[in-house]
């Protein structure tokens, strides 16, 4: 992180920079992205702290003032010094206020500056985690742990790390009046800062339990929402609704126990701070009948004493508001490291669109036998294969490996003699067209969707169309290319989706199409769309991965790849492969495509 003895405050509350090794090179250690935004930040959350000893210094004025009076102008009776007090008092509270904004205003901008810097590279780190991720763990916490972050940095919370070092001067000035009165204000202070520590203490360790209760409950919901149509048909929803309350009761009753206990701190808080004011006034009222301090200096240590006690009445209502922001930056910092960006390199240039797998493995996360099994395949430029193989026989995750969606386990994909783990997504990307089974639309406009959300001439986007044979379709809908979609696709049929997303794979005419089961919900139209699409890919000389289950579109390819249970059983020529498997499904399929 920062130098040893130069750490910016908020740097200085995260853990040591953590260990961890770039998978694609085991001597490389990542630096620490996060560190490193806040060292950029040093400069703003360095000047807060200046800022904040000018706001605590200005706000002696005021018991200064109050003295004064006492001691000068009534007895004296001088209206000129009462005028003149007052004005220095107007001018001080004045820069107070200005000085107190400008430190406001520091930390938001100290906070958007940490934005800036990385909520990019979040956002990345969550697709590159997806694929390392369980599907429960595929979400978007990283941002709002970065935006919980930012927010309690810029937020009232953040005033603890920079008038908690001035809380000392404060109770140093009561001594200064008088030794008891700093004994009574640092005993007090102490006191707070056990029962904020006891209080932390004591529901730190229940709030996990109704967190994960209440992340399940809404997990619950979601699914639910995206997947009504059949809940309404089956009558599914009181079943449903029985199993959604468990999560909901446990997250309710431990929340209920949680703000109880937190209701007794906060009223034993309330009254600690309220005995020690009361305490502050006797003392003062006593030292001044023996004639030990001045009257003004009761109320005068008062004032110092609710100053002192500031900050901590800050860090009782904002403590765990604190932790959680800091708990939320460790979650980020350790994501960026477990996900570092991609270093730039030296690539050649994209030469052909030949695949070859050697010894490929791959098991999913949480699984416990692998999908995949030592994958021996070579498919040349320009030619076109289908893998075919049951349900479960590993056939969209050996599309993933290819296209570089997923790093294999055990051995190696390279595509046009590079391995895939060494291309840069941008060169790849721009050479590859992939459809997945699960067609995986985004929220925006068809027009988008079909140019990768890039900034591209409408004509690439009708190209793409075209190629696809989805333009006419596309046509006429009542919004054409404008029209937009929800998350998923929603508004389109699962055959229109297929197409759109066959338009999106073929788009820059990228040299390697890999399309996994792009028939699964098409109609007669969309069949015959499919086969002209790969007529046309085939006279262009593309590299042709189809992934069949329905087998139609596999007439059109010059090579069949069978898997079964993760591993090649058969590999040759279409005719020959389907002389060898007889099934009902390989009997569905003609030996030879009209006219191919």
């Amino acid at each position: 992180m920062a130098d040893k003895d130069k750490g910016t405050p908020a740097e200085d509350m995260l853990p040591a920079k953590p260990k961890a090794l770039d998978p694609h090179s085991p001597d490389y250690t990542p630096r620490d992205e996060f560190a490193a935004a806040l060292r950029e930040t040093k400069g703003l959350l360095w000047t807060a702290p200046i800022f904040s000893g000018a706001v605590n210094l200005l706000f002696l004025a005021s018991p200064i003032y109050l003295i004064q009076i006492y001691n000068r102008v009534i007895p004296s009776g001088s209206m000129a010094t009462l005028a003149g007090l007052s004005f220095a008092l107007l001018l001080a509270l004045v820069t107070m206020a200005i000085l107190d904004a400008a430190r406001a205003r520091i930390l938001v901008r100290a906070a958007a500056r940490i934005d800036r810097l990385l909520s990019d590279r979040v956002f990345h780190a969550i697709i590159d985690m997806a694929p390392r991720s369980s599907a429960n763990e595929r979400n978007a916490q990283a941002l709002r742990d970065l935006d919980q972050f930012r927010s309690a940095l810029a937020g009232h919370a953040a005033q603890f790390f920079f008038d908690m070092p001035w809380m000392p001067i404060f109770i140093a000035a009561l001594f200064i009046i008088h030794p008891l009165l700093g004994t009574t204000a640092l005993v007090g202070a102490l006191g707070l800062l056990g029962l904020a520590f006891l209080n932390d203490r004591s529901t730190r360790a229940g709030s996990k339990v109704p967190h994960d209760a209440g992340q399940r409950s809404y997990q619950f919901t979601d699914s639910i929402a995206r997947h009504a149509d059949p809940i309404h048909a089956m009558a599914m929803d009181n079943a449903l609704a029985r199993r959604w309350q468990v999560d909901r009761d446990t997250m309710m009753e431990r929340q209920a126990v949680a703000a109880d206990r937190n209701a007794d701190f906060a009223s034993a808080i309330r009254f600690l701070r309220l005995v020690m004011q009361g305490a502050m006034l006797g003392l003062g009222a006593w030292l001044v009948v023996h004639g030990q301090i001045h009257a003004a200096a009761i109320f005068a240590a008062n004032m110092m004493l609710g100053r002192a006690l500031a900050p901590l009445e800050v860090a009782v209502g904002g403590w765990r508001q604190i932790a959680q922001a800091l708990s939320a930056g460790r979650r980020v910092q350790n994501m960026l490291i477990a996900a570092p960006a991609r270093r730039k390199r030296t690539e050649p240039n994209f030469a052909d669109a030949s695949i070859s797998v050697s010894g490929a493995g791959f098991q999913p996360v949480g699984a416990k036998r692998p999908a995949l099994a030592d994958i021996h395949l070579e498919v040349k430029s320009g030619s076109a294969i289908a893998i075919v193989g049951p349900s479960g026989a590993g056939k969209s995750c050996l599309a993933r490996l290819i296209v570089g969606a997923r790093m294999p386990t055990e051995g190696a994909v390279a595509i046009g003699g590079l391995q895939t783990r060494h291309w840069s997504r941008e060169m790849l990307g721009r050479q590859i067209g992939y459809l997945p089974q699960n067609v995986g639309l985004f929220p925006g406009t068809l027009r988008d969707n079909i140019a990768r959300f890039s900034e591209c001439p409408d004509d690439m986007v009708f190209d793409a169309a075209k190629r696809a044979d989805v333009h006419k379709m596309i046509l006429e809908l009542p919004d054409g290319y404008d029209t937009r979609v929800d998350d998923g696709g929603s508004g389109l049929s699962g055959g229109q989706r297929q197409r759109i997303g066959l338009a999106r794979a073929l788009f820059g005419k990228p040299r390697l199409i890999v399309l996994d089961e792009p028939n699964a919900h098409l109609d007669a139209d969309g069949e015959e769309a499919l086969a002209n699409a790969l007529r046309t890919l085939k006279a262009e000389g593309s590299t042709i991965v189809l992934i069949a289950h329905r087998l139609n579109p596999v007439a059109y390819v010059d090579r069949v790849v069978v898997l079964d249970k993760g591993r090649i059983k058969l590999d040759g020529a279409r005719p020959a492969v389907f002389r060898k498997v007889r099934t009902h499904i390989m009997e569905s399929i003609a030996a030879e495509p009209v006219g191919g």
